[in-house]
C-alpha cells in the first residue's frame, strides 16, 4: 500500500484501486477513466468552483507521477494573474510569461496551510497537478 499526503493534508494509503483513509475525511470517487480520487470534505467547494483540479486528488496519478510519501513535496501548476507573496512551505520554482501560470512545490508539511493561503488569494484562479511522467525502461527480449 502507498501512503499519500494531500494537499489538503488528508492522508490516505492506495493499493489495486483500494483506497483507506489514515486521517481523512472525504468521499471516494471514479472518474470516467476508471481512476480512482479521494476527494476530501474541505476541498469539495474549491473543486465545484474550478479553483482546485480534481487530479490534485488522484491516486493512480499521483502514485505514476512519484507523490506518494515519503516523496516530501508536491509539484504543482498555479494559475495566477499577480506573483505570489512568500508563504512558507511553497517553492516557486518558473514563473511562465506567456501564460499566468507559475510552477511550485508544496512541501506536504505545510501544505493545508499553504492550501488555505492560497485559495485566499482572489487573484489566484486554479492549482492543478503537475503531473511528472515516470519513463519505464522498454522491455528486454531474451533470444532463445
Amino acid at each position: 500500500m502507498s501512503q499519500f499526503t494531500l494537499i489538503t493534508g488528508d492522508i490516505v494509503s492506495y493499493d489495486s484501486n483500494q483506497v483507506a483513509t489514515i486521517n481523512a475525511t472525504g468521499e471516494i470517487k471514479i472518474n470516467r477513466f476508471a481512476e480512482p480520487l479521494f476527494i476530501p470534505d474541505s476541498a469539495k467547494a474549491a473543486i465545484e468552483l474550478g479553483r482546485l483540479d480534481d487530479n490534485l486528488f488522484n491516486l493512480k496519478k499521483l502514485l505514476r507521477s512519484g507523490y506518494a510519501d515519503p516523496c516530501p513535496t508536491t509539484r504543482v501548476l498555479i494559475e495566477t494573474t499577480h506573483p505570489l507573496p512568500d508563504i512558507e512551505g511553497l517553492l516557486i520554482k518558473r514563473r511562465f510569461s506567456i501564460i499566468d501560470f507559475c510552477s511550485a512545490e508544496i512541501e506536504k508539511s505545510h501544505s493545508k496551510a499553504v492550501l488555505d493561503t492560497l485559495l485566499k488569494l482572489e487573484y489566484v484562479q486554479q492549482i492543478q497537478l503537475d503531473e511528472v511522467m515516470q519513463l519505464q525502461p522498454p522491455v528486454q527480449f531474451s533470444k532463445q
